[in-house]
């Protein structure tokens, strides 16, 4: 049996009682948000095992539903942290757990994306090429501090 996870349904409930409550102040943040947060943050973390099941297509359209929802709740992250109290304290605190959660995912989602990738080992004169140009910059460096 493969799940699925509709991170837009998870998240629609979040976003409107936020943008409801911050309207350019808060008055409060809702309180209802604090079990749609929690719901949001099972649903999310108890996927992770469930997404290596996932077609191409599947992980990609949840990745692009993920990285949808990473902008708006970064958004609205910066929006809570200008004007939250201290009696939003927890509310915030799990919105930011929610947060790291959907970064999880997305993060779990793109190993799940590429993890048929070849790898090719990087060719020899590269890595001397590289080791050179770091070493060039350190005794530029260095050299600048003599001074």
């Amino acid at each position: 049996m493969i799940l699925t996870l509709d991170i837009q349904k998870k998240t629609e409930p979040i976003i409107r009682q936020v943008n409801n409550g911050l309207h350019g102040d808060i008055s409060g943040i809702p309180q209802g948000l604090s079990e749609n947060l929690g719901d949001l943050i099972l649903s999310v973390e108890g996927f992770d095992n469930h997404i290596f099941a996932l077609s191409k297509a599947a992980i990609k359209d949840l990745s692009d539903q993920t990285n949808k929802t990473i902008a708006i709740f970064v958004d609205i992250d910066e929006k809570m942290n200008a004007a939250s109290t201290e009696e939003d304290k927890e509310i915030v605190e799990r919105f930011k757990y929610s947060l790291k959660a959907l970064f999880k995912l997305k993060s779990l989602l793109h190993l799940a994306y590429t993890k048929d990738v070849a790898i090719k080992k990087t060719h020899d004169s590269v890595k001397e090429g590289l080791s050179a140009i770091s070493r060039a910059a350190v005794l530029h460096n260095l050299s600048k501090r003599a001074r």
